[in-house]
């Protein structure tokens, strides 16, 4: 099933574009003119995220005393680098080498960190059915909840414990405990689509943060899902035409809609 072939006017993507700012999803829709991915922290998205979705066939090869770890991830990676143009042409299109290798040398010191979690997670027996579930992964099916209207395609979707469990990767810092906020309600959307798909109740997620090797089981909570709602409300206001107030946060410069919304906001001061 493809998403351009069911009727929707959301995806979870607007959801973790709200989390990250509201007027985001104003511009997105908008079609607004974007800045050049020509950055070092996009390339490094991309390079975490492709990473990310290696993890299950990663951990089939490993065993907690495996002394080889290091040497199998360091390859995968190697191999990441080399398809990272192919498989993602149109996102890096008009990036330059250069800056894809600092990419790629940022990324490369991370690699001592995901071996090490990864092998302290295999030598916890308590994970050993969240490995073998992960192993057999279903890599990004399509999800659609005809009744929140959104759609959604997750990283992955595991059965655990005859439950199926969602599975979302973030490529920025982990947290030293549990799961962040906003990958929390990222999570909870994707559970309620999985939800109303195999109509039973879902409250587990699994969130993998590439970037470290860490990969987190989570409950999803009842505020979690009420938030997701109300989230989506606000979405459906910010498409039929309602622009958010402007948030100067540090994330503002590297922000591929920062001369609209520069524009939009100077404009809007002159009545005030």
């Amino acid at each position: 099933m493809s998403l351009k072939n069911v009727e929707q006017n959301m995806n979870v993507s607007d959801i973790t574009l709200y989390l990250k700012c509201p007027r985001k999803v104003y511009y997105s829709k908008r079609s607004q003119k974007k800045r050049s991915n020509d950055n070092v922290s996009y390339v490094e998205h991309l390079l975490l995220k492709e990473f990310g979705l290696r993890y299950p066939q990663l951990l089939e090869h490993f065993s907690s005393k495996a002394d080889d770890m290091k040497d199998i991830i360091q390859s995968e990676f190697n191999e990441i680098c080399v398809e990272l143009s192919i498989i993602y042409a149109s996102e890096l299109e008009g990036v330059s080498e250069s800056t894809i290798m600092d990419a790629i040398n940022n990324i490369q010191v991370c690699i001592e960190d995901v071996s090490c979690n990864i092998k302290g997670m295999l030598a916890d027996t308590h994970n050993m059915l969240l490995v073998k579930a992960l192993c057999g992964m279903e890599l990004e099916p399509v999800l659609y909840g005809s009744k929140m209207k959104v759609s959604g395609i997750p990283a992955g979707m595991i059965n655990l414990d005859g439950s199926h469990v969602p599975v979302i990767i973030k490529t920025g810092k982990c947290p030293e405990y549990g799961i962040w906020a906003d990958d929390r309600l990222h999570m909870a959307a994707f559970s309620m689509l999985a939800q109303e798909v195999h109509n039973k109740p879902i409250d587990d997620g699994i969130v993998i943060y590439s970037r470290s090797g860490c990969i987190r089981p989570s409950k999803i909570r009842a505020n979690d899902k009420r938030q997701v709602l109300g989230i989506c409300s606000h979405i459906r206001k910010i498409k039929e035409g309602f622009l958010p107030e402007r948030k100067q946060t540090p994330l503002c410069e590297d922000c591929e809609f920062l001369e609209s919304c520069e524009i939009k906001y100077s404009l809007a001061s002159k009545f005030f």
